[in-house]
């Protein structure tokens, strides 16, 4: 019965920062995974008579886990989403082998690792972190030079640097500004677009995929 709390406690404890993140492995997930693991390992290890192996009841939580995990796992195009989710939920399940066979201390040395991971490294990586922007503008007026280089000195002021621009007309009398921007760190673009749209003469601005 400890070995089941300790592994509901350290399973909620991955769950819960997965719960606040919005992904579909939370709380109830994770403790689950954890808590049958754990159970599997208290089994193995009571028929000591050799009817269960714990090395091969181990691999057989892995290799199920691996299918559990490969079902978090999304990609949509390029774009690959759920690998942070499956790797927890094949972490829990280690937490619970090893809280299965009494190993409390790696267990929570594991656990305090893995929240580490996933709280403070994940704000570190956000605010160093370097992403590509596609600015699109559209402006009206004869001045396109001036405005475009208005534009470019309020990304440049926002920590954005610009790698490249171009205007082209459009056929209602306005014109379509392109920024293709860098930013390193945490963007905030409902505050960036406010900026650009006070600039004299831009009557849209939005956000598009980085083309190179």
């Amino acid at each position: 019965m400890l070995k089941l709390a300790v592994a509901a406690v350290l399973g909620g404890l991955i769950g819960l920062e997965r719960e606040t993140h919005g992904r579909p492995a939370g709380l109830r997930t994770n403790v689950l995974v954890c808590v049958g693991a754990a159970s599997i390992m208290v089994v193995a290890r009571a028929a000591s008579s050799g009817v269960v192996d714990p090395g091969r009841a181990m691999a057989g939580v892995m290799t199920g886990i691996g299918f559990l995990g490969a079902g978090a796992i999304i990609k949509m195009g390029n774009i690959v989403r759920g690998l942070t989710t499956a790797a927890c939920i094949w972490l829990v399940a280690a937490l619970g082998i090893a809280v299965g066979q009494g190993l409390y201390a790696l267990a929570l040395t594991t656990t305090a690792l893995a929240l580490l991971v996933l709280v403070v490294v994940d704000r570190f990586i956000h605010i160093t972190s370097v992403s590509y922007h596609t600015v699109i503008l559209k402006a009206e007026g004869e001045a396109l030079s001036e405005l475009v280089r208005t534009c470019r000195d309020r990304l440049r002021d926002q920590g954005l640097r610009v790698l490249a621009s171009e205007v082209k007309a459009q056929a209602d009398g306005t014109a379509e500004l392109t920024f293709h921007v860098r930013k390193r760190g945490i963007l905030d673009e409902a505050s960036l677009v406010q900026i650009l749209l006070a600039v004299p003469g831009v009557r849209t601005a939005s956000w598009g995929a980085f083309r190179s």
